[in-house]
């Protein structure tokens, strides 16, 4: 089966092939006796969690709806708060061989606070990725793993939620977000990705409440035949909303990378201000790198921008330090670790900005 996801608002020329994706022999995740591929599920005794068997949150996502062909009948995690929770949700992954898939719900009343920290990694031995890479009649028979995240913001409530993907080669990988924020509600945003060799991002932040809040920052590093596909739909109709999306990247050898990101403003959000800037460091010649940033605007009174920074380092930054003794190949190393360094310092819990410096070492 093949599928199509991550499809811009507002399409671009076809010739480009950059208006969606398609991933060919999708497989379907089907409902086992346990979610083994869940290694640990840490919440706080004020965070209630329960497990059902659909959504109940109606939410748009950033990879549209034909992903829930993997998705399957996975179960769905819901987390709940009704008060300001000071430790963090963990939820832990460690995909198995074959098709892993989860659904999670994160609900935030009116005045409440909750961290939720996604944590994907790979549990596949060296002998299972190849086994994962092989081929069967000509097709790729690779391990996938789906996680889709709806969330619910309620007035005044603030949702932080912290994604970081170290995965092995050989899996294929899917992020599906979708939410909704009343006014004064307020979703931070922090993404990693720091291995698997395909993944797809998709995010919706629904911007409905006045004074309703988005901020994203995303990082990735990509290297050998890594691809990354994201689409990003931040959804402005409540009055005076904001957000603020930043992209830092670093891209080796023949990696491929597509963002595409758009800022809507629809009649009646008088005083939204939207922003979006992506800043990635280009290591070798043959990466390719692909940037879509959009602005939809049918509404007078916002403010929007958008930019982009692509390139190699600065040639005088290059010789300084090279006349330093500082070799050019751990120049580039220094580089690429402060750039993704700039988005993990934003995370406002230690532990886990130890834990990620140290995948970022390995």
């Amino acid at each position: 089966m093949d599928i199509q996801i991550n499809k811009i608002p507002s399409l671009t020329w076809n010739w480009l092939q950059m208006n969606e994706v398609k991933v060919e022999n999708v497989q379907t995740y089907n409902k086992k006796d346990k979610e083994e591929f869940i290694a640990r599920i840490d919440n706080p005794e004020s965070v209630n969690h329960t497990v059902e068997a659909d959504f109940d949150i109606d939410a748009s996502t950033g990879m549209g709806n034909e992903i829930g062909n993997v998705l399957g009948d996975a179960l769905v995690h819901t987390f709940e708060t009704a008060t300001a929770v000071e430790e963090p949700v963990v939820i832990d992954y460690k995909f198995l061989q074959g098709v892993n898939a989860s659904k999670v719900q994160l609900k935030v009343a009116a005045g409440a606070e909750m961290v939720v920290v996604q944590d994907f990694a790979s549990a596949l031995t060296e002998q299972e990725v190849q086994e994962s890479l092989a081929h069967v009649d000509g097709k790729p028979d690779k391990t996938e793993a789906a996680v889709e995240t709806r969330y619910d913001i309620a007035e005044g409530g603030h949702l932080t939620l912290i994604q970081v993907q170290h995965l092995s080669k050989g899996v294929r990988f899917y992020n599906n977000i979708g939410g909704k924020q009343e006014t004064t509600g307020g979703f931070t945003l922090i993404q990693l990705v720091l291995g698997g060799d395909e993944s797809y991002y998709g995010c919706f932040a629904g911007l409905q409440g006045s004074k309703s809040t988005f901020e994203n920052r995303i990082a990735y590093l990509l290297s050998g035949q890594d691809k990354l596909d994201m689409n990003y739909d931040i959804d402005h109709t409540g009055t005076k909303t904001v957000s603020d999306v930043l992209v830092s990247g670093v891209m080796r050898d023949a990696s491929k990378k597509l963002f595409r990101g758009t800022i809507d403003f629809h009649r009646g959000c008088a005083g939204a201000k939207g922003s979006e800037l992506e800043d990635v460091l280009l290591m070798d010649e043959t990466v390719r790198n692909q940037t879509i940033p959009v602005i939809l605007c049918d509404e007078e009174d916002v403010e929007g921008s958008h930019g982009a920074s692509i390139g190699k380092l600065d040639e005088k930054m290059m010789f300084y330090m090279k006349s330093r003794g500082i070799p050019e190949e751990e120049i580039y190393e220094m580089m690429a670790t402060a750039k993704i360094d700039s988005i993990v310092n934003e995370i406002p819990l230690e532990n886990v900005r130890e834990i990620i410096r140290g995948y970022i070492r390995d």
